[in-house]
Order: C-alpha cells, then sequence, then structure tokens
C-alpha cells in the first residue's frame, strides 16, 4: 500500500496530539501536588506549569487545524494494557497507530522537559 505524501506529516500530528493530550491530562494532578507541599518556589513551579498548559493547549489548537488542513482527523483513541491505540482517517483512509506505554511516558516527560527549556520537543 502507498501512502500518499501527506502521510509522514499527518502520522508526526497524530503523535504529538497523543502524547500533548496526555500532558494535559497529567498537569494538573502534578500542579496540585507542588502547590500542597512545602517548597520555598512553589509558586514558581506551579507557574512554570501553567504557562507550559497554555503552551501546549496553543499547540493542539495548531495541530487540529493542521489536521483539518489535510483533510485528516482522530477517530477514535484507546488505552490498552501496554500501548495506546490510535484510529485516525487521513483523505479517507483509515489508519491504525500504535504507541508504546513506556516509549510515550519518556515522551511525555521530554515534552516538559523542552517546553521548561523553551524549545520544541522531539518525539521518539
Amino acid at each position: 500500500m502507498m501512502f500518499p505524501p501527506e502521510y509522514e506529516e499527518f502520522a508526526s500530528l497524530i503523535k504529538y496530539h497523543v502524547v500533548y493530550t496526555l500532558v494535559l491530562r497529567v498537569l494538573p494532578g502534578d500542579r496540585e501536588t507542588i502547590a500542597k507541599t512545602p517548597s520555598r518556589l512553589g509558586k514558581a513551579y506551579v507557574e512554570v506549569l501553567n504557562q507550559i498548559e497554555l503552551d501546549i493547549e496553543k499547540e493542539l489548537r495548531n495541530i487540529r487545524m493542521r489536521l483539518r488542513e489535510l483533510n485528516g482527523k482522530i477517530v477514535e483513541e484507546k488505552q490498552e494494557e501496554s500501548a495506546r491505540i490510535v484510529q485516525s482517517s487521513l483523505k479517507g483512509i483509515m489508519y491504525k497507530h500504535r504507541f508504546n506505554n513506556i516509549m510515550l511516558h519518556h515522551d511525555c516527560e521530554d515534552t516538559i522537559k523542552a517546553f521548561i527549556q523553551g524549545t520544541k520537543p522531539v518525539l521518539s
């Protein structure tokens, strides 16, 4: 099967979407934990996480817009024991992406580090 020319960009956008969505799910709990912990710089850490959340939400909007421009979309996401499975569609053709949970964990950590450093994350 031949992939359309836009497939590589599409697959990359899907992965960034999955990782960014996972990071957004984790950030509120981390913020709450840091806020409750006695720390001299706790407020600063919470503010950094707040800014990261805003930046990731902006990136997600850009990703969704680009997916629409490519005539692509995420149809379904589901979590299995060892992987996250994403069904997507590009120009009416269905694709199935499988992301290993351990690799997603590392990508989420690398994403947070990159946003702290002010750089764009590079996913594995």
